[in-house]
């Protein structure tokens, strides 16, 4: 899972799904163009050995909207949907890359610098006496040196602002795609078996003797999961929600490294209770 964090305010974060991002990514890779939805099953989930239906899709351009506006503290419309065909930024969203901020920084230090040499330059080339004359106090070096003066100061505040935007992007940059944090609530869940090479992990939500994990799991195995490519599956055995949502990962939760979950999304798992 990975965070969406607010540019003008970095305690604002959002968690998304490992699906989700990989959907923004590809959002902002394409824009303006459109992302068709094959090419989300294909790269987001095919690619990793799952077949989901349309609506996991449709599931997740949503986490990703609530996402940006949230962060973004903004109701304007980010992500359009093109009828039939697939989603793209919308395109009133002006995207600004990394390196764009470090060619602003570049070219900030390069003319301040060129202005330093300028000066030194001019000075070298005025004759001893000339030298020598300045040195009298007169009203003219203050004309013509205050305002350089102030212009450089100038240039030296807006590096400085560039620069400090460069960092505050790196390191946001940094929390979005290499942080990953461990739910504490899969600590409550408890490892029931191992079935077809998958470890499956529940918890049992229900205050009765109703306990619907063997029907719940058939459905996580009839989805199309891949027990090789996702071994560890997490899930709760409620029968208040209408909906199973079950996290599949790569490695365990308790591990250090990335677990590499995707979610997986079915309906009407109770509808006939």
């Amino acid at each position: 899972m990975k965070k969406l964090s607010s540019a003008s305010n970095p305690e604002v974060t959002v968690t998304l799904t490992t699906p989700a991002c990989r959907c923004l990514l590809l959002l902002l890779e394409a824009s303006p163009n459109i992302v068709l939805q094959q090419d989300f099953f294909k790269k987001v989930w095919e690619e990793e050995g799952m077949l989901v239906p349309a609506n996991t899709l449709y599931q997740n351009i949503s986490i990703v909207r609530r996402g940006l506006r949230a962060v973004g503290d903004t109701d304007q419309k980010l992500i359009a949907t093109v009828p039939r065909k697939g989603f793209q930024i919308d395109g009133g969203v002006k995207i600004v890359k990394q390196e764009d901020i470090v060619d602003a920084v570049s070219i900030s230090v390069h003319i301040a610098n060129e202005g330093i040499g300028d000066m030194l330059a001019g000075e070298e080339s005025l004759p001893e006496e000339s030298r020598e004359n300045d040195q009298i106090p007169t009203t003219e070096p203050k004309i013509t040196t205050e305002p350089y003066k102030g212009n450089f100061h100038r240039w030296q505040f807006s590096a400085l602002v560039i620069l400090i935007a460069f960092v505050t992007g790196f390191f946001l940059t940094h929390t979005i795609w290499h942080l990953n944090d461990e739910p504490a609530f899969f600590d409550t869940y408890t490892m029931i078996e191992t079935d077809n090479g998958c470890h499956f992990y529940t918890t049992d939500d229900n205050h009765d003797n109703k306990n619907p994990y063997q029907r719940f799991k058939s459905l996580v195995l009839n989805s199309g999961l891949n027990c090789k490519n996702y071994p560890w599956v997490y899930f709760p055995s409620s029968l208040t929600s209408p909906t199973l949502t079950a996290l599949v990962c790569k490695r365990q939760y308790t591990t250090d490294m990335s677990p590499g979950c995707i979610s997986l999304h079915i309906n009407g798992v109770n509808s006939d209770e």
